[in-house]
């Protein structure tokens, strides 16, 4: 009896750790102000935002932690400030599931929580990044919607609750009976010992989680793109209950090639060069030699040009991504690149990259990004259930969320589909791969070589060598032939420049190129005088400012404050925004202003602010219609650009967005420049050093950077652009690159 007595001991110490309810739960009464009140009712947790506020509460709440009553308190200032308050003889803890019964007071920093929002559609994305997740149920209005929410939660999408937010339930009880039946499992993804971040899981398909994630379903199967795992899959059960820590899942990188399932290069061949066992069949396909494309490529003549590949019928594809460069002679209309029976097509419609999921979902981007008669490198990578992106020319243009797909064992059809949506154009370098590409990949693919195995034409022919040499001299010696007639007739683009934009006095000016610095009117650098988060409020309302004419209250706050009650987030506002008038008053011409229901930032005319500069040389120039249209404006804009990337020590969630727009803006703008004939190479450099300060890897702007130099003879510069570029490349994809244009300088 003794022996079976010690085992069942020694196996439920082996078995603590994985299969466990939580320690603790905390509930919280939507701005409450009542402590004592509420923590008799049945509240344990209240959110402090000041130190004051926190003693004051602390001093009505001493005779509360002789009793068995457990506090947690939510607070947004320094935890060292706290040490002259508390006595010694009260132990505090910021780790919630310490089960300590003589620990009273928990106190956790609000930065530590994932805040969690009702939302009424279920397939919203979540991110569980943080070590505790706060479920906010306020704006709920009865008891049932809450019980709703959180079965949602915990079932659909994984989420433990740890503190929740609600108006009508008091009773802890009631919600550790109802939710925390089950036990809670552990696992994290590591990638080289180090914790992989944005991970999704199969169960939870609109779920990333970041380091520890807990959850109460007994299975997980770890997804993210560009990565494969071991084990791909794992069930906690009685058996391995034994783990003391979180199951581990380790995170392996895919090797670009690995799981091709099709690579038609299209060029004077249509066989799937990555399963030569496919059947390949074209219907008037034509080839012809591209000079941007530097081969062949094949013709589709919109009315009866396709290619059929059949394969095996078990075979069916569920992650897609599909990566191909094609210029249309068409836009506006429906138009398929690839189509597979009922499962897909992908196509361009009207303009637009269209994703469509036979009889379930169109998937469309919402402007238009594909332009008649221009090479354009689209891809598509599909993830069922969970999301679509959609890349041009190696960026990210947009995201979708995604629908189930069909299966269906019908040939793959390039250039129409399934209804007859006939491509008109070309189309080259085709590649679908049965996995869901990253960012990186994609990126990767649209830079890459356009076939590893055939041998360089510029490295094996001397006379292509020599001609291409006489391509760069006969233009530039015509450039420089006629460029003194040109400056005796009219004044070059550089005394056409804007005087007053180029003044780099640092005298009454807020700079957001190449880092954030503000110079008051003596020109004394004041950027120490901005706290963090009044530092982000000028740079959001100055933003918004350029970009919708200002910002709303309400938006304001929640990107400043998500996950606050309304009424701290007005306080917040109203504070900050009161302090960092007084600044922009005695330090600038300047003034924050509540125009038309929208903050907004005024400066005066003798101030600076670096991107409002860019809007003067092309006002409204955010918006996608707008276009550069001069050689003046180009450089113009091009030297202000090249100060440097748009806050680059700014890493906030909220601005991401706006950086990438901003770096998409200056591409779109000064790309058509790169073959712009009347500007000299000198002047050309300029725009090209202003694309490389937003995108250091855009390899046509290197190209032409480097043709550029080698027309100035300044072959040891252009020898160093070529070296640059290759570090740079190799430590950002870590993989070797050999472009044509490098052999040039060789």
């Amino acid at each position: 009896m003794r022996f079976f007595i010690l085992v069942a001991i020694l196996w439920s110490v082996c078995s603590w750790g994985q299969n466990k309810h939580p320690d603790s739960l905390w509930l919280s009464k939507p701005e409450s102000s009542d402590f004592p009140g509420d923590l008799q009712k049945g509240y344990n947790a209240f959110f402090i935002e000041t130190l004051p506020e926190f003693q004051s509460n602390f001093n009505g709440l001493k005779p509360l932690f002789t009793s068995e009553k457990q506090i947690l308190f939510i607070h947004d200032f320094k935890p060292k400030e706290l040490q002259n308050i508390s006595p010694d003889t009260l132990k505090i803890s910021s780790n919630l599931f310490e089960s300590s019964e003589e620990i009273k007071l928990f106190i956790v920093e609000n930065k530590r929580f994932n805040n969690i929002l009702y939302q009424p559609d279920s397939l919203t994305d979540l991110g569980l990044c943080k070590e505790f997740n706060r479920v906010n149920t306020d704006s709920l209005k009865s008891k049932k919607e809450i019980d709703f929410f959180l079965q949602d939660l915990l079932h659909t999408k994984g989420v433990v609750p740890d503190l929740i937010v609600s108006p009508y339930i008091a009773d802890i009880g009631y919600l550790k009976e109802k939710y925390y039946k089950e036990p809670v499992y552990r696992a994290k993804v590591t990638y080289n010992n180090e914790e992989l971040n944005n991970v999704s899981w199969k169960e939870f398909p609109h779920l990333e989680t970041c380091g520890v994630f807990r959850t109460s379903d007994s299975t997980l199967s770890p997804q993210k793109r560009g990565f494969m795992f071991s084990p791909d899959i794992y069930n906690f059960t009685d058996k391995n209950t034994r783990i003391s820590g979180p199951k581990t899942f380790r995170a392996i990188k895919y090797e670009l090639g690995e799981r091709l399932r099709y690579s038609l290069p299209l060029e004077d061949e249509i066989n799937n060069l990555a399963n030569r066992t496919d059947k390949s069949t074209p219907t008037d396909i034509d080839f012809v030699e591209d000079i941007n494309r530097e081969k062949s490529v094949s013709i589709f003549n919109g009315a009866s040009s396709y290619i059929d590949i059949r394969n095996k019928p078990e075979e069916w594809l569920e992650e897609i991504s599909i990566s191909a460069w094609i210029k249309p002679d068409e836009v506006d209309g429906s138009f398929s690149l690839i189509g597979k029976g009922e499962a897909f097509s992908a196509k361009i419609y009207f303009g637009r990259l269209q994703f469509t999921t036979t009889g379930i979902k169109d998937h469309t981007t919402s402007k238009r990004v594909i332009k008649k008669g221009e090479w354009t490198h689209v891809a598509f990578v599909y993830v069922p259930k969970q999301k679509l992106y959609l890349y041009v020319n190696g960026s990210l243009v947009e995201e979708i969320a995604a629908s189930d797909i069909r299966q269906t064992d019908h040939a793959l059809l390039i250039g129409t589909n399934l209804w007859g949506q006939y491509y008109s154009g070309l189309m080259s370098d085709l590649k679908i791969w049965d996995r869901a590409l990253s960012d990186d990949e994609i990126k990767s693919v649209y830079l890459e070589k356009t076939d590893d195995n055939h041998h360089s034409f510029l490295a094996d022919n001397w006379l292509y060598l020599s001609g291409l040499f006489l391509i760069l001299i006969i233009p530039a010696f015509f450039i420089f032939r006629k460029k003194p007639t040109a400056k005796q007739e009219t004044p070059t683009l550089e005394d056409k420049a804007l005087a007053p934009i180029h003044q780099n006095i640092k005298l009454n000016s807020i700079n957001l190129l190449n880092g954030f610095k503000v110079w008051n009117l003596n020109g004394e650098d004041i950027t120490s005088k901005f706290s963090p988060k009044r530092r982000e409020l000028l740079i959001l309302i100055l933003l918004f400012t350029l970009k919708d004419s200002g910002i709303t209250s309400k938006k304001l706050s929640d990107i400043l404050w998500p996950g606050f009650p309304a009424q701290n987030k007005k306080n917040n506002r109203s504070t900050q925004i009161k302090e960092l008038r007084k600044i922009l008053e005695k330090q600038l011409e300047s003034e924050i202003l509540f125009d038309e229901k929208k903050w907004q930032l005024e400066i005066a005319e003798n101030g600076k602010i670096d991107v409002f500069t860019l809007n003067k040389i092309l006002p409204d120039f955010w918006s996608s219609e707008k276009e550069i249209h001069s050689e003046v404006q180009a450089i113009e804009f091009a030297r202000i650009v090249s100060k440097g990337p748009l806050l680059p020590q700014v890493e906030v969630e909220w601005l991401d967005a706006i950086k990438a727009e901003y770096n998409s803006r200056v591409l779109d703008l000064l790309s058509p420049f790169l073959e712009n004939e009347v500007l000299n190479s000198a002047e050309k450099i300029e725009v090209i050093e202003a694309i490389l300060v937003v995108d250091p890897l855009f390899e046509p702007a290197v190209r032409k950077k480097v043709s550029c130099l080698l027309q100035q003879e300044k072959y040891g510069s252009a020898k160093k652009t070529v070296e640059n570029y290759k570090k740079l490349y190799e430590s950002y994809y870590n993989e070797t690159i050999e472009p044509e244009f490098m052999k040039i300088v060789k």
